[in-house]
């Protein structure tokens, strides 16, 4: 069960989780004291459990959500009842509606997930009275369109290996500033979400997988887990396949 209802009561909260970053996991002190000042009076943290949906698709927008840490996925489903991952959601991703009065996907938490909410009238408010602000916000709207550009391209690529390496090397991104282990890459979404984001079967999912690891390029340590055993080796493999 989520719980609301706790105000952001102090602006320094808010800039720990900037909303902008140089590269992942990087803060870029971009807001100001007013600004963060003006934000924590708007916003409220809520708190989801591992499994819980932060919101359904076509469901009204009346929130913007922006992650302070956990993973979050965003998804929709075919018409054959097939459920396809558009993104994978971690700290600093600000989640939203895309110019409508509701959401288009449905976002599910895959690990227990912290957020402030953003209440969509009073944020509109404040980013017309604010236009730094919401040059902010428009890179960060920038930076979610790469990513969704991203996975377009993974997509795209005919091989197995080539899609997980692109994942791969996303996460690596989003494993180094949580202190992840040198060569190592967190994966805390289950092979049925890796298939369900890469278009492929989980029977292909773990072939690619192995092979990877009989090439030398990764090592897989468990489940949540595999290691780069060899750097120069991942970088080669990555450019080769893409």
């Amino acid at each position: 069960m989520n719980k609301s209802g706790k105000r952001a009561d102090s602006a320094a909260s808010l800039g720990a989780v900037p909303l902008r970053a140089d590269k992942i996991g990087a803060a870029n002190p971009m807001l100001s004291i007013e600004a963060r000042q003006k934000l924590a009076l708007i916003a409220s943290i809520r708190h989801f459990s591992a499994g819980e949906t932060l919101f359904h698709e076509g469901d009204e927008a009346a929130f913007i959500f922006n992650i302070i840490s956990g993973v979050a996925k965003s998804y929709s489903f075919l018409p054959d009842g097939r459920e396809v991952i558009q993104a994978f959601l971690f700290a600093n991703d600000l989640i939203g509606p895309l110019g409508g009065e509701s959401f288009v996907n449905t976002v599910k938490a895959i690990t227990p997930v912290v957020a402030y909410t953003l209440p969509l009238p009073a944020l509109v408010k404040l980013l017309r009275s604010d236009p730094g602000l919401q040059w902010q916000f428009l890179i960060k709207a920038c930076h979610e369109l790469r990513q969704a550009q991203q996975h377009a391209i993974a997509l795209s690529q005919n091989s197995a290996k080539q899609r997980l390496l692109m994942l791969f090397n996303l996460l690596r991104l989003h494993n180094e500033p949580l202190g992840a282990s040198a060569g190592h890459i967190h994966l805390p979404m289950t092979r049925t979400d890796i298939a369900d984001y890469t278009g492929l079967a989980v029977e292909t999912v773990s072939r690619a997988l192995h092979q990877l690891q009989r090439e030398g390029v990764i090592r897989l340590i468990n489940q949540q887990c595999i290691e780069i055993t060899d750097e120069s080796t991942f970088a080669a493999a990555l450019a080769m396949e893409i």
